[in-house]
């Protein structure tokens, strides 16, 4: 007797599901001009969190010869209001993980093959239990630095706890 798959509605979904910040959303909720715009991929889901579908992943050379596992993500993001002195833009995130601590970096700029990546935010992450040939990663502990809060036009400092996340994506086979 063969297995069937589960259904749909079981698998989880691939991809990066974050809520950035609540108090943020919900502030560009609020404005009378706000407004947030997804595109490339990237799509709401549950209550204020993004989901950014899987683009690739893999393991990098790192300074200290240790791989670092990242990563890569599709999706635009971007949030404006105030007659257009409130803009943000988080677009194709890549999640780099050495050890248990990670980082996120996404291109704030239009001009994405050529604009450096910025590290908004840092986090503990760790594996969770899934099902087979899946993998799911919990992010905690998640802050944002210094350049992400300049992204945020230092409206939240250095250091300020942004919202866990979730990776689910397809096992990496180990010679990939």
């Amino acid at each position: 007797m063969t297995e069937s798959p589960p259904p749909a509605s079981t698998r989880p979904e691939f991809g990066l599901r974050w809520g950035i910040k609540g108090s943020f959303l919900e502030y560009v909720q609020r404005m009378p001009d706000g407004k947030g715009w997804l595109g490339d991929g990237a799509v709401a889901v549950g209550t204020n969190e993004i989901l950014f579908p899987p683009e690739r992943t893999g393991w990098r050379p790192s300074p200290d010869g240790v791989p670092d596992r990242f990563w890569a993500f599709r999706g635009d993001v971007r949030f404006s209001g105030h007659h257009g002195m409130l803009f943000v833009r988080l677009a194709f995130p890549v999640l780099t993980l050495r050890g248990e601590h990670a980082e996120l970096t996404v291109t704030p700029l239009e001009d994405t093959e050529s604009a450096e990546r910025l590290t908004l935010v840092t986090l503990s992450l760790a594996q969770q239990p899934s099902l087979e040939g899946i993998e799911i990663w919990h992010g905690t502990d998640v802050r944002l630095t210094g350049t992400g809060a300049e992204l945020f036009n230092d409206v939240y400092p250095l250091g300020a706890e942004f919202e866990p996340l979730t990776v689910t994506v397809p096992l990496l086979d180990a010679s990939e």
